[in-house]
């Protein structure tokens, strides 16, 4: 199974995404434009002395702009559900990594570096530009920086899980004055909506996913577990196991939801009436509730203390 990555999107940008016949277009930009100030920053240590910096600053100058877009390695991410996917709104588009690059010949695509300090691997190539200063050594620095530059963030960013794509101007067209890649839509393998996403939405991904040969599936939020998991058109269960999105062996007969091995329901469907019956008779506030005096005890107990 080839290794997937994933896009998040608003709602609005489904549609926009696939108006080239064939193909689906990523937005794409320079990475001094991205939201996160220290974008390019985390190379080398600045804090020293003020020739080494003359040197360094002659050598690399400015990072050199390339068109950037940024994916992710999970499709249950839930604070990039919430940021880039319009709070559960929108989809996650599934992008089959080894067709893209099949596609895309001289892009750089990698796993992002969460950290907050520079990259010590760096030290050893900058000693050895400043100390021999031969022109080979002064490539092998710039290069070192420009890779170093385009794939570390700040650790605080390290939700993201961020694998990120970058391509020459040549691989971009200008489009409403927005750098667009497009790539056959073969490379997509999957849409997922959200679990909030509205109806009408939901019915053009099914309608686009029928039209491209891409599997349909919907994110939800299980009651026993923090973790999404997906069914598709037939409710079938699929899960995400840290590589790839697998069929779901052991999952509830009732709501569908992933249950451990043999377990045919998940503990909330296994709840009878008898169950809450018992629950509302062990319940001492229900007395209050009956008797008409809940409010004013809740406020009561509230200004214990105050």
């Amino acid at each position: 199974m080839t290794k997937k990555i994933y896009k998040y999107i608003g709602p609005d940008i489904l549609e926009v995404a696939f108006n080239k016949e064939d193909y689906c277009g990523f937005k794409f930009s320079f990475p001094k434009d991205y939201n996160d100030p220290y974008e390019l920053f985390l190379t080398i240590n600045f804090e020293d002395d003020h020739e080494v910096i003359a040197f360094y600053n002659e050598v690399v100058r400015e990072i050199q702009q390339f068109p950037t877009t940024c994916f992710s390695n999970s499709p249950i991410v839930a604070p990039m559900w919430a940021h880039y996917a319009h709070n559960s709104k929108g989809f996650v588009v599934e992008v089959d990594e080894e067709k893209l690059l099949e596609y895309l010949k001289d892009a750089n695509l990698g796993d992002v570096v969460y950290q907050d300090t520079p990259r010590t691997e760096l030290n050893g190539t900058f000693n050895m530009a400043y100390r021999r200063g031969k022109p080979r050594d002064m490539m092998f620095l710039r290069n070192g920086v420009q890779n170093a530059a385009y794939f570390t963030k700040h650790s605080c960013w390290n939700y993201e899980s961020e694998r990120r794509l970058v391509v020459s101007m040549d691989d971009v067209s200008i489009i409403n004055e927005n750098m667009i890649a497009y790539i056959p839509i073969d490379c997509v393998t999957a849409i997922i909506s959200g679990s909030l996403t509205k109806p009408l939405y939901k019915e053009k991904a099914k309608e686009l996913c029928t039209e491209i040969d891409s599997q349909y599936l919907e994110a939800k939020i299980g009651k026993s577990s923090s973790n999404q998991y997906f069914l598709d058109e037939n409710l079938n269960t699929y899960t995400f196991n840290e590589d790839n999105i697998i069929a779901c062996k052991s999952y509830c007969d009732s709501c569908k939801e992933p249950v451990q091995e043999y377990n045919e329901f998940c503990p909330w469907c296994l709840i009878t009436e008898e169950d809450m019956d018992n629950a509302a008779s062990n319940n001492p506030l229900r007395m209050f509730a009956d008797a008409g005096t809940l409010e004013s005890y809740i406020r009561g107990f509230n200004r214990i203390g105050k």
